[in-house]
């Protein structure tokens, strides 16, 4: 994966900053789009707002996606008990958490923002470990401005 150099850190890292956040939304609007197929589908009651509030869920790293299957799951619950009807619904949330995690987020954010899978699942650790849930949301922007730095100044050395 080659990058582009680095000639003003600060710009790039606006740069980079800005292509996180519109790929957040960008992963957001399609998660949207595939919880409302999915949920629609397996009649989740309400799936509407259901699918809105799952895939905005998003945001939340980690634990977004299991707010989404709560949600989805105490909706199909209240409505419609049937143990069969909250398989389908696991299903679909399955489903979808593989697509988002093998294909949209590495696609979408992995590759623009320069950032290896491994090197961010140990920051998210060690992130939030020091600062909890705060960690969590910071860690991926801030890894990436601190590459943004670390390869301006390796390019200078």
């Amino acid at each position: 994966m080659r990058q582009r150099p680095v000639d003003n850190p600060f710009r790039e890292s606006v740069r980079v900053l800005g292509l996180f956040i519109r790929g957040q939304a960008i992963i957001i609007g399609i998660l949207i789009m595939l919880y409302a197929i999915g949920f629609a589908a397996a009649r989740v009651p309400v799936w509407p707002l259901v699918a809105i509030l799952a895939g905005l869920c998003y945001a939340v790293p980690h634990f977004g996606s299991l707010i989404a299957l709560t949600i989805a799951g105490t909706m199909s619950a209240l409505f419609d008990g049937n143990l069969t009807h909250l398989l389908i619904v696991l299903g679909v949330w399955v489903v979808i958490q593989g697509i988002e995690g093998f294909w949209l987020t590495p696609r979408i954010l992995g590759r623009p923002l320069g950032l290896r899978p491994l090197v961010v699942f140990f920051a998210l650790i060690a992130a939030s470990l020091l600062f909890g849930p705060i960690g969590f949301l910071l860690t991926v922007p801030a890894l990436a401005v601190a590459n943004v730095f670390w390869r301006y100044f390796r390019e200078r050395r």
